[in-house]
């Protein structure tokens, strides 16, 4: 099974989301042209890629203002064939993020103004945008350790709350304080891992799997910490200078005044760090293209007041890193991270290594926002705002997922070669994959009997360093003359 046929079966998958045969037939269609589709992935530019620009758009169009189906169950495929990637017992690791998708127009619904990503950080700019959170399943390659593929499996949307005029009524006010707390992050995060465990709950090859969650130090307080869902670890960065306690000790003679609830104070992490009486561990992991033994400090259980004293976690410290930019050049050292768990018995491997892995959701950011085009859409509806990214977002997961299908882990020679200037990479780039759909499009198109018909085009052979000189007779040039 080659790629394209990989695709199509999991694309197939997506009848019982839609509620006519003919609805799920267009938005298949739709996602091979927003997948191939060059320069901006308008859907105008992917009725023009399916070919269908001299016939009736409307029925495109509608399928994301008026038909009614639910963007989550586009993700249901990848949670079916989520158990054959993993080992038995080993729990689901999954990756929390938002991200903001630029938009230029001011009454497009949910758009709001924030802070651009990409401005310098002692020079704070602005900019206008949709605001999503996303969720992305880490899938491991059983044979051997390796880097990870990032699946999404949730895009919601993330837009703030209204904020009402100045001279507004108090009722408008207490009603906007409220919504701020519904709209805010940490909130629509921790909905969002809700869901995830409902949909793993619904599957019995994934019920008593445990969700180990990984975020930023965005989503490292106490509204995400008290609010998970049952069987759910999280993972997060803390800050260096965070306030920790020991247990409470051992109830002794009863004192006056209301009991206490933590124990003495903790030194902070950046102290624990540098306490030479901590011992220090090295834990193998896949990072940075291989595999490394990276240093770390643990401390078992701590307590944190954000997080409350019903809480025990362990704290991980990851010692600065050093590198060089180049043979021989000076050492450099990276920041040293301080990680906080929930679950103080989770073996240490597994935690720093599905920490490490939470950076191919930002992988998966730029492969959404930069290739394929995420919210370039110029749609009006406040139906077909959101449902579009979340659209773009499943088609390209399932991209993914049908790689891991027919390929594996690794770029096999089915991939088109690279050119000379690259350096054969461990597994296949989005752009690999986009430029292997069409080659078998096309080829599908044509009539090939199989892909791989276009090698006579090119020549792999080395060019000469010198082009061999036109030879011409002197009777040529006469000829030319008269």
């Amino acid at each position: 099974m080659n790629l394209l046929e990989s695709y199509e079966t999991l694309l197939a998958n997506w009848d019982g989301a839609f509620p006519q045969q003919r609805t799920a037939e267009r938005a298949s269609r739709l996602a091979f042209g927003l997948m191939t589709c060059l320069r901006t992935h308008l859907t105008s530019n992917a009725i023009c890629a399916t070919g269908r620009q001299f016939q009736d758009w409307s029925a495109d169009y509608r399928l994301f203002s008026r038909s009614p189906w639910d963007p989550h169950a586009l993700f249901a495929p990848v949670f079916d064939r989520l158990p054959n990637f993993l080992p038995a017992d080993a729990p689901v690791v999954a990756a929390l993020d938002d991200t903001l998708c630029k938009k230029v127009g001011r009454h497009i619904p949910g758009v709001s103004t924030a802070r651009d990503p990409q401005s310098l950080p002692f020079h704070v700019n602005l900019c206008r945008g949709l605001r999503f959170v996303q969720a992305s399943v880490m899938i491991h390659s059983a044979q051997s350790l390796g880097p990870a593929r990032a699946l999404p499996i949730r895009f919601e949307p993330a837009p703030p709350a209204a904020k009402p005029k100045k001279n507004a009524p108090q009722e408008e006010w207490k009603q906007y304080r409220q919504e701020k707390k519904k709209h805010a992050l940490t909130q629509i995060g921790v909905d969002t891992l809700t869901m995830l465990r409902e949909e793993m709950d619904c599957r019995p090859e994934l019920h008593d799997r445990q969700l180990l969650a990984s975020g930023d130090g965005s989503y490292t307080n106490g509204s995400v910490f008290k609010h998970l869902p049952p069987r759910t670890t999280f993972i997060g960065r803390i800050r260096r200078d965070a306030k920790l306690c020991w247990s409470l000790p051992a109830a002794g003679k009863a004192g006056k005044g209301r009991p206490r609830c933590y124990g003495p104070a903790a030194p902070t992490p950046e102290e624990i760090l540098k306490d030479p009486a901590v011992p220090e561990i090295n834990v193998h992991v896949f990072a940075a293209g291989q595999e490394r033994d990276i240093p770390v400090k643990v401390v078992d259980l701590v307590y944190w007041r954000s997080s409350g004293a019903s809480m025990p976690l362990k704290l991980v410290l990851i010692k600065p890193l050093g590198y060089r930019l180049r043979k021989g050049s000076k050492l450099l050292y990276r920041q040293p991270a301080f990680l906080i768990c929930t679950d103080p018995n989770l073996d240490i491997g597994i935690l720093l290594q599905a920490y490490i892995d939470r950076w191919e959701i930002e992988c998966n950011h730029r492969d959404e926002k930069s290739l394929l085009g995420v919210a370039q859409g110029q749609v009006w509806s406040p139906q077909a705002v959101p449902r579009l990214p979340q659209f773009q977002v499943a088609a390209y997961s399932l991209l993914l997922l049908a790689s891991l299908l027919a390929f594996g882990f690794q770029r096999t020679d089915e991939y088109l070669p690279l050119p000379l200037w690259r350096r054969q990479s461990i597994r296949p780039s989005l752009l690999d994959l986009l430029n292997l759909l069409r080659d078998q499009l096309f080829a599908r198109s044509l009539g090939a009997s199989r892909v791989g018909n276009f090698e006579d085009f090119a020549s792999t052979s080395p060019p000469s360093a010198k082009s061999r000189k036109f030879q011409i007779t002197a009777y040529q040039l006469s000829t030319m003359a008269a």
